[in-house]
């Protein structure tokens, strides 16, 4: 494993690698106000078959901060990450996503369905959800983690975190020290708050949504859920799997928001074997 700045088309990108470039290229997305470091207890281990990039987002972790104008920040997320695919000499590759990142990978299949040829997506709402339950979570992440900005501490970042999971033993501690150091450098309490305004401007956000053409996400598509996930309705990536050409779903029991790190080794076999 080891850590990367990248110009990725003028944004200093932080990111978290493991593996050799030349191999089949994971791309790891964090859900919205995460960091690359939500994948620590994975990147090694898939790093042994393919190169594993997870990436801080833009206004996320150590990445550069992007004024994105209270508007919906979805296509500045994609338009970030296609710089980065072509900085590291991409030709195809599979976006792995959980929460939002779910939502970013999705939207990197419309706008480059020709390097987009698997995709992976873990708890995402930002997908899934109908406008209620999905304007309902926003609201949630606000309230969960908008206390950081006021204090930032270990036991904040730890109390929002914990909701999101079954088993708060699960939790990694080395990603909870990177997330509140991230949640303190100046100038992000405006750039998450902007970037969350925007994700709940539900009318402005609508061509950016993927729920509406589930039908066209004409990829092979791993979809893992854990089914007491606090704010990703199990019921509705039931429903919506079933509307998708090429799509497997896969359910953790006893399985909050984040099976990567709460089910590790279930999930590095479902996913290796989804990826060949």
């Amino acid at each position: 494993m080891q850590v990367r700045f990248i110009d990725a088309g003028g944004v200093r990108t932080r990111c978290i690698i493991g593996g050799k470039p030349g191999a089949y290229p994971l791309l790891l997305l964090h859900g919205y106000g995460g960091t690359a470091d939500v994948w620590v207890r994975n990147i090694d281990a898939l790093g042994e078959r393919y190169y594993a990039v997870a990436v801080d987002m833009i206004s996320s972790g150590y990445t550069d901060l992007v004024d994105t104008g209270g508007k919906p920040p979805q296509p500045r997320a994609v338009a970030h990450l296609r710089a980065l695919a072509d900085e590291l000499g991409f030709d195809k590759f599979c976006p792995v996503g959980t929460s939002y990142g779910g939502l970013i990978g999705a939207l990197l299949y419309f706008d480059q369905p020709q390097r987009v040829n698997k995709l992976v997506l873990q708890g995402s709402g930002s997908v899934f959800n109908e406008d209620t339950d999905l304007a309902a979570t926003l609201k949630n992440v606000r309230k969960n983690f908008g206390p950081v900005f006021d204090n930032a501490t270990l036991e904040n970042v730890r109390a929002g975190v914990v909701k999101q999971v079954y088993d708060p033993k699960t939790i990694p501690e080395e990603m909870l020290h990177v997330m509140v150091t991230a949640y303190a450098r100046p100038g992000m309490r405006k750039a998450w708050e902007q970037g969350l305004d925007g994700l709940l401007d539900l009318e402005a956000g609508r061509p950016h949504r993927v729920l509406q053409r589930l039908e066209k996400l004409d990829v092979d598509t791993l979809v893992m859920w854990g089914r007491e996930d606090p704010g990703a309705v199990y019921a509705s990536a039931v429903a919506g799997v079933k509307r998708m050409p090429r799509a497997r779903l896969v359910t953790f029991e006893k399985c909050g928001h984040k099976p990567m790190y709460e089910h590790t080794g279930m999930f590095h076999r479902e996913l290796l074997g989804f990826l060949g």
